[in-house]
């Protein structure tokens, strides 16, 4: 069995998580210092991505850390999914979007995490691969003894 694969996953969830904790300091710190010089719309926008972007973090990190270790395919399945439909949307607005006025330390902070989910994204259809495969076999090998 090859772990290879799986190792990788969980050294991009490790960094992830350690990641994590200083962006939301951070992003915080600066929403608090710049939110009275963004337009109504960025303003909204930009807290409702934010505060939703921490929420399903904790979630998509919990699923990935569960699936990974455990090899468990919903879990993993879930982790891909929020990975490519929701967190690497909004970190590409916070990145790219030029009415935030990002300062050096967000723009670094933004980039680094959206290089990081995209590491995780790529590196996790192979482990996703490797995780069908390994829990086929175990269902296979249960129903042969459950018939003996």
């Amino acid at each position: 069995m090859n772990y290879k694969l799986m190792l990788y996953l969980q050294k991009c969830l490790f960094v992830n998580s350690c990641v994590y904790v200083v962006w939301v300091f951070t992003i915080a710190f600066f929403f608090y210092t710049k939110i009275n010089h963004y337009d109504h719309i960025v303003k909204y926008l930009s807290v409702t991505l934010c505060i939703m972007f921490i929420i399903i973090e904790i979630i998509r990190l919990y699923l990935g850390q569960t699936g990974n270790l455990l090899c468990r395919v919903p879990e993993l399945s879930s982790f891909l999914m929020l990975s490519i439909f929701m967190q690497a949307p909004v970190m590409t607005y916070f990145l790219f979007n030029p009415y935030l006025m990002n300062t050096p330390i967000e723009t670094v902070l933004h980039a680094f995490m959206w290089v990081i989910i995209l590491l995780e994204i790529l590196v996790c259809f192979p482990a996703l691969k490797q995780a069908c495969s390994i829990a086929k076999t175990t269902y296979l090998s249960s129903s042969k003894i459950g018939r003996e």
